[in-house]
């Protein structure tokens, strides 16, 4: 029995023989008569089961090569192209010695959060292997890639600001502030892990993330900070530590929620750094005096007149009005030189906002409403507790003392003068400012830019799961969000500077997620892109017409990640 091969060597088809039967006259047999016809058919019948085993054998597997590809993070690598960080990050890493690239690494795990944010250790036998021409990288390799870079993630966020910069002009006239945290499902607080209070009511220990947006609303800045510190400190130093790396010398208004808000911080920016402040305040409870509070629900008159916004159904969206004046500060702080706790006071011109919104006002009274009904079940001081009443707390009074101080039964009663004041200033929002000669209107629009950084913060928390749930090397958590911070960074870059806000973050993520190739055959792909709108957006903001063709060349694959951006 022969088969035929191709001898590489001689590079012509040769035969060979791969068994002998024997003599025809030693195999007849009563069992087998006619030997040529009976081995006729078993070779004939081997041929079939070889046939069948190679066709087998050569069929694609599964396992053996990934043949469904990720195409959607042409428009990152695009863009990180036209940032070109490479050479100075390979500079960066090269006292490392790695035996992989630290660039690969970085640019990889950005299209992966991306892609499908998820483990260290999926992202690394899953996410990679969806990429063109990944880099391998090994689970170790990127931890070490991961702590290396989160030793000092601020250099890296230096580097790309300052590539940035060279494309698009950054306006820092006018920077939005705000910090969140992050939770970690541990029982012993560590390093910077410490317990604090939650954004998401948890308590367990958590890290704190304090980020800065210019006035573009694209990430200029981004500062870690242990869980249990107070967030108040940082809007002072992230905006200092941004001006020294930008090296700007011209006035910085900040902008921030009344979280920010505190005597200290108003020094700093109007006193110590000859900067500006928008900030919201509280209308509620000590946070204003009872002038103040008259002034804010006075109606119109000749001195306090509303400006009032209608829609074009001719329903009243919103109404504001405004007044200058000079107000006193003060706060205590420790003198570094002695160690004593001195008072400081200071006198500041301000612009204070008032505006309400019907809206707002129709939900805050609900939402009132909702409390004071679960406040009114607790009959018992033994019915309550701090945990269960949560915010309906402060519409409780608890009495236990009589008029001449001597302890009672505890007696309780919802708190009347609390409910009516809550429900009084329902709808209303101040907003404080040291821009007295900036119009109102403009104060209340650049203030609600505050949207964009909670916007933010909610992406890198649910599309770029940003909890480091996996992590737990403070380096290497430093790391995982300076990856995730980066990524946001890009995304924000591509919807408001190449786009022009034609698409949104989300818009683009979908799109990154969504479009995905199959390989058919040699040089042809398979276009598995499900979602219509999104693709027909970004085929308008990109101009790229064959995003929805169902076979792409490899050719145009090549030529996407070729694609220079609309800058």
């Amino acid at each position: 029995m022969y088969e035929t091969f191709w001898d590489r060597e001689r590079k012509q088809a040769r035969t060979r023989c791969i068994r002998s039967f024997g003599y025809v006259d030693e195999l007849r047999s009563e069992s087998i008569p006619d030997p040529v016809s009976y081995y006729r058919e078993l070779v004939s019948e081997e041929e079939k089961k070889r046939l069948a085993e190679l066709k087998d054998s050569t069929r694609p597997r599964v396992f053996d090569e990934i043949t469904e590809k990720n195409a959607g993070y042409f428009l990152l690598k695009s863009l990180i192209d036209e940032l070109d960080v490479k050479e100075v990050i390979d500079i960066l890493s090269s006292v490392q010695q790695y035996q992989f690239s630290v660039y690969d690494m970085l640019t990889q795990l950005i299209y992966a959060r991306a892609i499908e944010p998820c483990s260290k250790s999926k992202t690394v036998s899953t996410v990679f292997p969806l990429l063109f021409d990944h880099a391998p990288i090994s689970e170790d390799q990127l931890y070490d890639g991961l702590f290396f870079i989160g030793s000092f993630y601020e250099k890296y966020i230096e580097l790309f600001n300052s590539q940035y910069e060279k494309l698009f002009p950054r306006e820092i006239g006018t920077c939005f502030f705000d910090c969140t945290n992050y939770y970690f499902e541990i029982d012993i607080p560590k390093d910077d892990k410490q317990k604090g209070p939650s954004k998401e009511n948890r308590h367990s220990p958590i890290i704190g993330q304090a980020l800065l947006l210019d006035k573009d609303l694209v990430p200029l800045s981004m500062r870690m900070f242990p869980g249990n510190r107070s967030e108040k400190p940082y809007l002072r130093s992230v905006i200092e530590d941004m001006k020294n790396r930008c090296n700007a010398t011209g006035r910085t208004v900040q902008v921030a929620d009344k979280g920010l808000n505190c005597a200290r911080n108003i020094y700093a920016a109007v006193k110590e750094a000859n900067d500006g402040y928008i900030f919201s305040k509280s209308v509620h409870g000590r946070n204003l005096s009872k002038k103040e509070k008259l002034w804010v629900l006075l109606e119109d008159d000749s001195a306090n007149r509303y400006t009032r916004h209608y829609d074009e159904n001719g329903k009243l969206k919103y109404m504001i009005k405004s007044c200058t004046d000079t107000f006193r500060y003060s706060f205590k702080e420790t003198d570094p030189d002695t160690g004593e706790i001195r008072t400081i006071s200071f006198s500041v011109k301000e612009k204070r906002i008032v505006s309400f919104n019907p809206a707002l006002a129709e939900k805050q009274k609900a939402e009132i409403m909702k409390e004071i009904q679960k406040a009114s079940s607790y009959v018992t001081c033994k019915d309550i507790t701090r945990e269960e009443l949560g915010d309906s707390a402060k519409y409780i009074s608890v009495k236990n003392t009589d008029s001449n101080g001597k302890k009672i039964r505890a007696d309780i009663s919802l708190n009347t003068d609390k409910i009516n004041e809550d429900m009084a200033f329902a709808g209303y929002n101040m907003i404080v400012t040291s821009e007295t000669d900036m119009d109102p209107e403009d104060i209340y629009r650049t203030y609600h830019g505050l949207w964009k950084i909670e916007e933010s913060f909610r992406i890198t928390k649910s599309f770029l799961d940003a909890r480091p749930v996996y992590v737990q090397k403070r380096e290497t958590i430093y790391g995982h969000f300076l990856i995730c911070y980066l990524t946001l960074f890009l995304l924000r870059i591509l919807e408001i500077k190449c786009f022009r806000n034609a698409v949104s973050t989300y818009d683009i993520i979908t799109f990154i997620r969504d479009f995905t190739v199959a390989k058919k055959d040699s040089g042809t792909f398979i276009n598995l892109s499900r979602n219509r709108m999104v693709n027909e957006k970004m085929k308008k903001a990109t101009g790229l017409m064959n995003l929805d063709a169902l076979y792409l060349s490899e050719r145009e694959i090549e030529n996407l990640f070729n694609y220079t951006l609309p800058i």
